[in-house]
C-alpha cells in the first residue's frame, strides 16, 4: 500500500481538501445569513453561553457563574468554564472597538465557530496527510467537512457552547500522538490539550483516559521507540495542566467540593493518579517491560482504592443524583442527551448519517490494518496507527448508546480511518481499471464521506417512513422582534416551557424558573412537568414555582394537558391574560389566590 505517492493522482488530495474548505465556508455564509441577527433562535446552550458572555463583560466576577435570573433570586450555579467566555468576551471588546455591541456580538458568534472548523479541517487533513498521503488527506478532511457531527451540529454559526472547541482539542492531542517527530514535545502537546478539554466540560473523559491507556500500555510494553517521553509529557502535562486550569475557574470555597460535571477534585486526583502510574515505572523498572505494567497497574489500583470516595460517587454520572422525573425528563426531551437506539428507532435516515462513517471506517479499516505488511518500520508504525485509531473510534460509538451526542468522541479517529479506505480504494481502482473495483469504490464513498445521498433513494422507494421531529424548540416564539416586545411589562419571573426559558433571558429582561440545566432539578421539572397537568394540578404546581407569569407559545404542542387549551384560546379565573402583540407568544399573570 503506497501511502507516500506523489504523482499527479496526489492532485486529488487537494482538490478534496479545497472542496472541503469551500463546503464549510460557503455553509457557514449562508446560515450566517439565515440567522439575520436574531440570536436568540440558536440553540440553548449557545444562548445560555452568549448569556453568560455578557454577565461577565457587564461586571460579574470571574468565579461567579451563577446564573442570577434563572430560579430566582438564588439562582443556578452553571457547570461551565469561564474560559470560552473569556475567548468570546475578548473578540466582542475587540470587535466593538468598530462597530456597535450587537453587530460585535453577532461577528463573534459567527466567527468562532468558522474559526474552530477551519482549524479542525486543516488539522485533520494535516495530519492524515502526515501519516497516509495528500489523497488520504484531502478524503479526510471532506469526510469531516460534510459529516453532521464535525459540522452543522457543533461548528455552524452561533454554536458556541463547549463542544465545538472539545472536539478541536481531542483532535489535536490525537494526532499529535501518531508517528510523533519529536516523542516528548508531542507528549506535551496532547496533555496540554486534553487538560484544557477537560476543563471546557467533561464529555470527553473517557476518550482522554483510553488515549492515556493505549500510551500507557505502549510505553510499558516496549512497543515502540519513542513511548516513553511521549507518556511522559503527556501524563505530567495532563496533571499538571489540569491543575492550574482547576485552579484558575474554580473559587477557593469550592476547591474541595464534590462534583461529577466539570473539572474538579475527582477528575484532578484521577489525573495525578495517572501521572503516578506512569512515570514511577519509568524511573524505577526502566527496561523490565512485565514488572513496570504490573507496578503502573498496581498504582491505578491502590491509587483509586484509596481515593474512592471522591471517584466513587461520579461513576453515577452527572445526572445520578437527579430526581427520577428529572432523569425522565432529560434523556426523554433533550434532543442530544437521547441514547443511539432512539435514533435508531425513530429517525433510522439521521441515524445511519451520524454513524455510517464511524462503522463503515472501524469495519473497512480493521480489514486494511488486518491485510497491511509488517515487512519494514514504516508499514508497521503506520499497522499501529490504524489500529489505535480504530480503538479509539469506537470509544465514541459506544458511548453514543448512551447519548448521542458523545459520538463526537469518534471525530478524531473516524475522518483518518476514511481517509485510508479511501486511498487504498483509488490505488485498487486505479491498479485494476475494473468496473467491480469502481463501483465498490463508489459505494465506501457515498457510505463512509457523502452518507445523506443515501436518503433520497430510502424515502423515494418508502424503504423508510419519514420520521417526526425529535424535539420542539418553540421555534415560532424564539424571535428577537417578539420577546422584545414582553419588555413592555416590568420585570417578572415567567414559568415557561424548557426552550422558551434561555431566550427569555437573553431576549427580555425578564427572569424564568425553567431552563434544561441538570444543576437546578426543579428549573428542568418547572419547565416540564406543569405543560403536561390538568388544570388544578397545574395551579398548584405554578404557585409554587415563585413563577408570576406563565408564558406559552400558540403554535406548540404540549400535549394533552391544560396548557394545550391554553395555548388553543382556553381561559382560566386564576390566569390573567395580558393584551401584548408579540407573535405567536401568549403570556398570562397568576392571579392572586383568593
Amino acid at each position: 500500500m503506497n501511502f507516500d505517492s506523489q504523482s499527479p493522482r496526489a492532485r486529488l488530495g487537494y482538490l478534496c481538501l479545497v472542496l472541503a474548505m469551500l463546503l464549510v465556508l460557503t455553509k457557514a455564509v449562508f446560515f450566517a445569513v439565515f440567522l439575520d441577527g436574531d440570536l436568540v433562535s440558536a440553540d440553548n446552550d449557545s444562548v445560555m453561553r452568549l448569556l453568560s458572555v455578557r454577565n461577565w463583560l457587564a461586571g460579574q466576577p470571574w468565579f461567579d457563574m451563577v446564573q442570577y435570573g434563572l430560579v430566582p433570586p438564588d439562582g443556578v450555579l452553571m457547570h461551565w468554564s469561564r474560559y470560552i467566555d473569556a475567548i468570546l468576551g475578548g473578540m466582542i471588546l475587540l470587535l466593538s472597538c468598530f462597530m456597535s455591541v450587537a453587530q460585535a456580538e453577532f461577528w463573534t458568534v459567527t466567527i468562532w465557530p468558522v474559526f474552530l472548523s477551519v482549524v479542525l479541517i486543516l488539522v485533520i487533513a494535516t495530519g492524515t496527510r502526515r501519516l497516509f498521503g495528500p489523497v488520504a488527506g484531502g478524503f479526510a478532511a471532506l469526510m469531516a467537512s460534510i459529516w453532521p457531527i464535525s459540522q452543522q451540529f457543533y461548528f455552524l454559526p452561533m454554536r458556541i457552547d463547549h463542544h465545538n472547541i472539545q472536539i478541536v482539542l481531542i483532535v489535536i492531542m490525537t494526532l499529535s500522538v501518531m508517528m510523533p517527530r519529536a516523542p516528548l514535545r508531542a507528549g506535551i502537546v496532547a496533555g496540554f490539550c486534553g487538560a484544557f478539554a477537560l476543563a471546557i466540560g467533561l464529555e470527553t473523559l473517557a476518550y482522554i483516559l483510553v488515549l492515556g491507556m493505549i500510551l500507557f500500555v505502549r510505553a510499558n510494553m516496549r512497543i515502540a521507540r519513542d513511548a516513553d517521553p511521549l507518556l511522559l509529557g503527556f501524563s505530567l502535562v495532563l496533571f499538571v495542566a489540569s491543575v492550574a486550569f482547576w485552579l484558575g475557574q474554580t473559587p477557593p470555597e469550592r476547591l474541595t467540593a464534590q462534583v461529577c460535571d466539570q473539572l474538579g477534585l475527582p477528575v484532578v486526583t484521577l489525573t495525578g493518579i495517572a501521572a503516578l502510574a506512569s512515570v514511577v515505572p519509568m524511573l524505577l523498572l526502566r527496561a523490565r517491560t512485565g514488572a513496570r505494567l504490573a507496578l503502573g497497574l498496581a498504582i491505578i489500583a491502590l491509587g483509586c482504592l484509596l481515593a474512592w470516595p471522591l471517584l466513587g460517587p461520579c461513576l453515577a454520572g452527572p445526572y445520578g443524583n437527579l430526581p427520577p422525573e428529572v432523569q425522565e425528563i432529560i434523556s426523554g426531551s433533550i434532543i442530544e442527551a437521547r441514547p443511539a437506539l432512539f435514533y435508531a428507532e425513530h429517525d433510522l435516515l439521521l441515524y445511519l448519517q451520524l454513524v455510517l462513517p464511524v462503522v463503515g471506517g472501524l469495519i473497512v479499516g480493521g480489514a486494511i490494518w488486518w491485510r497491511m505488511p509488517k515487512d519494514n518500520p514504516q508499514d508497521a508504525a503506520r499497522r499501529d496507527v490504524i489500529g489505535m485509531l480504530i480503538i479509539l473510534g469506537s470509544v465514541g460509538f459506544l458511548a453514543s448508546f448512551s447519548q448521542i451526542r458523545l459520538l463526537l468522541m469518534s471525530v478524531p479517529a473516524a475522518p483518518v480511518l476514511v481517509g485510508v479506505v479511501m486511498v487504498v480504494m483509488v490505488q485498487r481502482y486505479l491498479r485494476s481499471r475494473g468496473l467491480g473495483d469502481a463501483t465498490v469504490m463508489m459505494v465506501l464513498f457515498i457510505l463512509l464521506v457523502q452518507p445523506m445521498l443515501v436518503k433520497g433513494p430510502i424515502t423515494q422507494f418508502g424503504l423508510v417512513e419519514k420520521a417526526p421531529p425529535l424535539g420542539i424548540l418553540d421555534g415560532a416564539c424564539r424571535k428577537i422582534e417578539d420577546l422584545s416586545k414582553i419588555n413592555a411589562i416590568p420585570p417578572v419571573v415567567f414559568l415557561s416551557s424548557l426552550n422558551l426559558g434561555p431566550a427569555i433571558l437573553l431576549g427580555t429582561h425578564h427572569a424564568t424558573v425553567s431552563g434544561p440545566y441538570h444543576r437546578s432539578p426543579d428549573a428542568f421539572a418547572n419547565g416540564h412537568l406543569p405543560f403536561l397537568m390538568a388544570e388544578a394540578e397545574m395551579q398548584a404546581y405554578m404557585r409554587q414555582t415563585g413563577a408570576t407569569h406563565l408564558m406559552l407559545c400558540r403554535e406548540t404542542n404540549y400535549g394533552e394537558g391544560f396548557a394545550r387549551e391554553l395555548a388553543n384560546g382556553a381561559s382560566a379565573e386564576w390566569l390573567v391574560p395580558i393584551p401584548i402583540d408579540a407573535g405567536a407568544i401568549l403570556v398570562f399573570e397568576l392571579a392572586p389566590e383568593q
